[in-house]
C-alpha cells in the first residue's frame, strides 16, 4: 500500500516567481498610494533625468537614473505623506520642490533643521502680522 504522506516530498511544478522589490510594509504602501502621483500601474511614480539632461543638452540637476525619490503633485499632498509615514515610525520629515520639476512636484527629505524636533504645530511656518 502506498501512502501519499509517505513518499518524498514533491517540488513545485510550475515557475519560481522571485522576490519582488518594492514597499515591504503595508501601512507604508498604503499611504504612498494615497498619497503620490500614481503611475496608470497603480504604482508611484518616481523622479527620473528629463530628456534634455540625458541628451545632454542642459547640465544633470542630478546623477543619471532615477533618484528613487517618488514624486507628490502638490506640497500638501507631500506634507500629508510626511505626517503620515512620521507616524508609522519615519525620521521627521519635510517637503521641497524638486530641481528637476517643470511642472512644480516635490519629493521628501529628512528634516535636519534645529525646528524639526518642534511639535508639528509649531514647525509651520506662520504668516507675519501686517505691518502697522
Amino acid at each position: 500500500m502506498h501512502d501519499a504522506t509517505s513518499g518524498p516530498a514533491q517540488a513545485p511544478t510550475g515557475p519560481a516567481v522571485p522576490q519582488q522589490r518594492g514597499i515591504r510594509d503595508a501601512a507604508r504602501a498604503d499611504v504612498l498610494i494615497r498619497h503620490a502621483r500614481l503611475a496608470n500601474s497603480g504604482r508611484p511614480v518616481f523622479c527620473t533625468p528629463s530628456r534634455a539632461e540625458l541628451a545632454g543638452t542642459v547640465p544633470l540637476k542630478q546623477s543619471r537614473g532615477t533618484t528613487g525619490k517618488v514624486i507628490y503633485g502638490t506640497r500638501e499632498d507631500a506634507e500629508a505623506a510626511a505626517r503620515e509615514l512620521e507616524q508609522l515610525g519615519a525620521n521627521k520629515l519635510r517637503a521641497y520642490l524638486c530641481s528637476r520639476s517643470r511642472s512644480g512636484h516635490f519629493h521628501l527629505t529628512t528634516d535636519t533643521t534645529p525646528r524639526s524636533s518642534l511639535p508639528l504645530h509649531l514647525r509651520i511656518p506662520q504668516q507675519r502680522p501686517a505691518a502697522a
